[in-house]
């Protein structure tokens, strides 16, 4: 179904304007349109997914993981990694992203409200892609992100303005916060809530925003591929293959320094 869709030609402005019903909606969540004008963004629904995108260059990328890595003292790293991007967005687009409330993810701090599951950042690269490509696409962009979060040697991103300095990176084998930054701390000698582990969250925050618009750009030149399978058939029920990694007697074990960078955060937390 989704296929004979697809093939069916539709204007542009039809696109936009709804006309083309179902087979429209499929169109422009498959990628079909990387990017709008002005003009077509303004008459885009916000209700509608996905929303008008531009790309981004490499000094704006950079950009946006500098503000997502100053809004993790704001909020965390879910908020964070979907400003940078939203921040962004509002700047180079305009509405719908000027009304968007970013704050909507900040219960995802700390693998969601602190319970050290999926780790934030992924949670808001995930709103991210699915707002600019729809939730198939998004869904698969997502999935590219949250295999580069598990494999690659973190963080990678330098601010302009740190607020601590950092002398470990780790590849964490999965997307878990709990194990991420426990391998993290644990490699870096200090707790959790120091200095050290706030700077490198706020970092990984970036790398995750960053990451996300690389593929976005990717995605509006009609060059993304996925490539990533998601292990969710592996066991027989969703789910990772390294969970003897952290449960049973390999919890990783930190300094046990707690909370001594608490001054840093900004606002209400």
């Amino acid at each position: 179904m989704e296929s004979k869709l697809l093939n069916e030609k539709f204007s542009r402005r039809d696109l936009i304007k709804g006309t083309a019903g179902a087979a429209g909606i499929a169109a422009l969540a498959m990628g079909g349109l990387g990017f709008f004008s002005k003009a077509e963004a303004a008459k885009t629904s916000p209700a509608t997914l996905p929303w008008p995108y531009k790309k981004f260059t490499a000094a704006e990328i950079k950009q946006a993981g500098d503000i997502a890595h100053d809004n993790w003292f704001k909020g965390f790293c879910s908020y964070a990694t979907l400003s940078g991007i939203v921040e962004m967005l509002r700047k180079k687009v305009g509405e719908p992203y000027t009304s968007f409330p970013m704050e909507l993810t900040t219960f995802a701090h700390g693998g969601t409200s602190g319970w050290g599951a999926t780790c934030g950042t992924l949670i808001g690269a995930g709103v991210a892609s699915t707002l600019v490509a729809g939730p198939k696409i998004g869904e698969a962009i997502n999935n590219e992100v949250i295999n580069y979060y598990a494999n690659t040697s973190l963080p990678v991103f330098v601010p302009s303005h740190p607020k601590a300095d950092i002398k470990s990176q780790n590849i964490s084998n999965s997307p878990v916060c709990h194990l991420s930054v426990g391998k993290w701390m644990k490699k870096e000698g200090v707790g959790f809530l120091s200095p050290q582990q706030m700077e490198r969250c706020a970092r990984v925050s970036s790398d995750m925003a960053m990451k996300t618009l690389e593929l976005l750009n990717l995605w509006a030149d009609g060059k993304f591929e996925a490539k990533t399978t998601a292990p969710v058939m592996a066991n027989e029920i969703p789910s990772q293959n390294n969970c003897t990694e952290c449960h049973g007697n390999d919890i990783p074990k930190t300094s046990g320094k707690f909370g001594t960078g608490m001054d840093l955060l900004k606002g209400g937390h």
